[in-house]
């Protein structure tokens, strides 16, 4: 098998299609002997989606035009792929407790065939658990054509692989699931609530009795970037957590993610499309250095 280049801790050589699909295919089987996972996503969209959305929604009456629930619907989406995603490479934390991580490291598996096709599951898996909010979307008034479901699930397979091959690099230096478990806990909560998943960085915000609120307050508000525009309200997010977001690479995805469902957007295009197109080899190289790292441990 001919070398291509060298990093340093890992040989990168002509991926094994059959190593990639074996490992692959590991992932999808696993999955479908887990159904605790299609049960915590769809618990997850009828808390987030349905009782958040519409229980928020009878108070922010809208956002940039579109109700509560549907603005959040792509970052529920979201929510579903980060925790398919890492629950995937937590996997790797079980198959090294059990030994049969150490049978792999010691087989002649190009390490980047064998990171690959797991990361590949982990995003597949990512996709059909992210898919499931998606089914949702005629029960909040919104009808998402087959196009963009496809351009969403490309979305959502890029966004599951940075993720996986995150949890890859973290699982490499876990010994337990309970250290797993508080690491990856740590990860996707900031991850979610900093990529405007349930508030806009700037947008027009309508709400009940807004209006009504004395002229001193909305004083007050407007110190906070908070004004009143008609039957709305312009709200912007703080310079420091506006930073914030804009470092989070899962924003961007997410952005993705709402152009294609709601046709509505906040970041740069180019922008999104560079972090999508970039991100996942990257992520999946690192990954594959972080496996072979275990073989000299």
């Amino acid at each position: 098998m001919t070398t291509v280049s060298a990093i340093p801790g890992i040989a990168v050589r002509w991926i094994d299609p059959r190593v990639v699909g074996v490992a692959w295919w590991r992932e999808l089987v696993r999955y479908r002997r887990d159904r605790s996972q299609i049960f915590g996503a769809v618990s997850r969209t009828l808390l987030w989606l349905v009782i958040l959305g519409f229980g928020l929604g009878a108070t922010l009456k809208e956002i940039e035009g579109y109700t509560y629930a549907q603005y959040i619907l792509p970052g529920v989406v979201t929510l579903n792929v980060l925790f398919a995603s890492l629950q995937s490479a937590m996997a790797l934390v079980w198959d090294r407790q059990v030994g049969l991580l150490r049978e792999v490291l010691v087989s002649p598996a190009p390490m980047l065939s064998v990171a690959l096709g797991k990361i590949c599951g982990g995003a597949s898996v990512a996709v059909v658990q992210g898919a499931i909010p998606l089914a949702f979307a005629p029960l909040i008034g919104l009808r998402i054509g087959v196009l963009d479901l496809v351009l969403a699930g490309a979305v959502m397979f890029a966004m599951g692989m940075t993720i996986t091959a995150l949890g890859v690099i973290m699982a490499c230096r876990m010994k337990t699931f309970e250290g797993f478990g508080s690491i990856s806990n740590g990860v996707i909560q900031p991850l979610y609530f900093l990529s405007g998943a349930i508030y806009p960085l700037k947008g027009i915000v309508g709400g009940v009795g807004f209006l009504d609120i004395p002229q001193h307050l909305r004083d007050e508000l407007g110190r906070y970037g908070i004004h009143a525009i008609g039957g709305g309200w312009v709200v912007e997010l703080p310079v420091w957590l506006k930073a914030l977001v804009y470092a989070n690479p899962v924003s961007y995805m997410l952005d993705l993610l709402r152009l294609v469902a709601l046709d509505f957007s906040q970041l740069p295009l180019a922008a999104s499309l560079a972090v999508i197109t970039v991100l996942p080899p990257l992520a999946v190289l690192l990954a594959a250095r972080a496996m072979a790292g275990l073989r000299g441990a």
